[in-house]
Parts: C-alpha cells; structure tokens; sequence
C-alpha cells in the first residue's frame, strides 16, 4: 500500500500485485460475487466503497453490476466501509445476497448469486500454495516455498520503478513488472509483476533476472536500471532469468506504461496509481490529508 493514505482492496481472487493490497489467504472454498471492490476502511457514506472490476461470466457480471458502482447495502447492512463488506461478500455458504448500489442511473437493487474461488482460480490460472497463497499454475513447490519466504522476510533492497510498479514516465513502454535491486548475494529479481507483456509470456513473480537484452543488470544505477528495463518507442526485450536453477529465456514485444494501467485497471493521479473507476467527486477520498509540519 502507499504509506500516505490507507486503502483496501477486497478481491474476487487477489489484488492486482502492486495495487493496492496483498493477495489474499486461501481459507477454504469461499463462494463470491465476482466482483472486486475498494475502498478506505473507516470511511463513512461520503466515501462508500467501490465496485472496482467485475468479471465476465460471474454472478456480479450477469446481475448487471457495473464498475463504478457504489457499494451501498449488503442483505440490509447499511453504512458498511470495505473491511465490514469483507466477511459479507466472502462466505462459506452459497445463499445468495441481496446487494443495493447507486450506479449511473440511481440507486438499484440485485440479488446476486456466488461462484466458488477455486473456479475463479482455474480461470485466471492460478493455484492455492501451501502456504495458502495464489501462484501460478506451472508453479513447482520449490519456487511457492522460495516466494513464500520471500513474502515473509523481503529482502532488503530498492526498486526501479517509483510509482506503484511503473515508471513516472506513463508513455515510456515497459514489460510490466517491477525490479527488486536486493543486496549482493540476492540475485536481481522480477517484482510486482502485472497483466502486461512478461506475465503473458510466462514470467513470474521472484524469477531472478540474469540479463535484459544481453546485458548484465547487476552494479548499475538505479537511473541505468530505468532505461535498460524500458524504451521510449516500442521494442522488443529478451528477458533470461534464472528460476531455481533452470534458466529461460522469454522474449515479448513491451507495452506503454499507461496501456498496462488500462489493462489492470488503473490509472495515474497526483503521483500515485489509483483504481480507473475513481471519478472527481470521489477523488478526495483517495488524497492523503496534509502532515502537520
């Protein structure tokens, strides 16, 4: 999360990595609507939460829930923050939820179905890990076990990137991940990835990075990272990384930085990578008040 403001996402599946929270624990099949919903915990109907992605061929989509639309009511609990709607939209039962949000044209009324998480899971290609967390389908135990403790102790290290997993320059075009520069030994290594060029093309979370284009990342500066790790014109890059000991080698055309946020659902505002579907009227919501100097 952004240290200035708090922020929850509460995922179908997971939150996009470097959104706007963690993926989230697999505690059993839960059943869910379908939709991913943000928000600030605490906040009151001046900043309700969200519908932020909803996902075709779910309950949320065939009810008609829009992104966009406001969280309102769940089964007649009003006045719910994010992490109150939590427990109600992720549950052991089945029984379906009657939900009200205001949407474009007023407020309305849903009844809205579940669907279970490990289909959603199959869908998306992902799998649960024993450490209940979400990797990828080809993932062996040996790199869930490495990511995991990863995820457990980070270590200590920069990033290339400044803003949420992309470059300040939203027009540079990149292969849509973050680069986790860790101290000597740690290997370089592929961070917050997202749904972009490298993720498509098999890259994952943690891949360690043993060259971009022929070139040997490790001892440049963070502004030589930048520039190796993007191009101000479309290009082709030819990632070779190392995953546990078995080297691959993947090679994608990369995407404008901005065309990436389109495809996770984001955009660029005061610095900071927020959901797309936030409009001004609930800009302020998402804007850290100032610090007392």
């Amino acid at each position: 999360m952004n240290s200035n403001f708090d922020l929850v996402c509460l995922a179908i599946l997971f939150c996009l990595p470097g959104a706007f929270g963690q993926a989230q624990e697999f505690t059993g099949d839960e059943y869910v609507t379908g939709m991913t919903v943000v928000g600030k915990p605490g906040s009151d109907s001046a900043c309700p939460p969200i519908v932020w992605v909803v996902k075709p061929d779910t309950p949320a989509a065939k009810a008609g829930i829009q992104p966009g639309d406001r969280l309102l009511a769940i089964d007649g609990h009003r006045g719910i923050d994010v992490v109150q709607a939590s427990p109600l939209l992720r549950t052991k039962d089945p029984k379906p939820s009657t939900i009200e949000l205001e949407g474009e044209h007023g407020s309305y009324s849903v009844m809205v179905g579940r669907i279970k998480t490990s289909v959603l899971y199959e869908r998306e290609g992902w799998k649960v890990g024993p450490d209940g967390g979400l990797y990828p389908k080809n993932a062996t135990e040996v790199e869930m076990q490495r990511i995991s403790k990863i995820n457990s102790e980070p270590p200590a290290g920069e990033k290339v990137f400044p803003i949420g997993h992309y470059p300040a320059d939203l027009d540079l075009y990149y292969p849509g991940f973050e680069i986790f520069v860790w101290k000597e030994p740690q290997a370089m290594a592929v961070g917050g990835i997202e749904d972009g060029p490298a993720r498509r093309a098999g890259v994952h979370y943690g891949d360690a990075i043993v060259s971009v284009n022929g070139v040997n990342a490790r001892g440049k500066s963070m502004a030589e990272l930048e520039r190796l790790f993007s191009s101000l014109k479309p290009a082709t890059m030819t990632l070779v990384i190392d995953r546990d000991g078995v080297i691959n080698t993947f090679t994608f055309d990369l995407a404008k930085a901005s065309e990436v946020g389109v495809a996770n659902h984001k955009r660029m505002y005061e610095g900071r990578m927020i959901p797309s579907v936030i409009t001004p009227a609930y800009l302020h919501c998402w804007v850290a008040p100032p610090r007392p100097n």
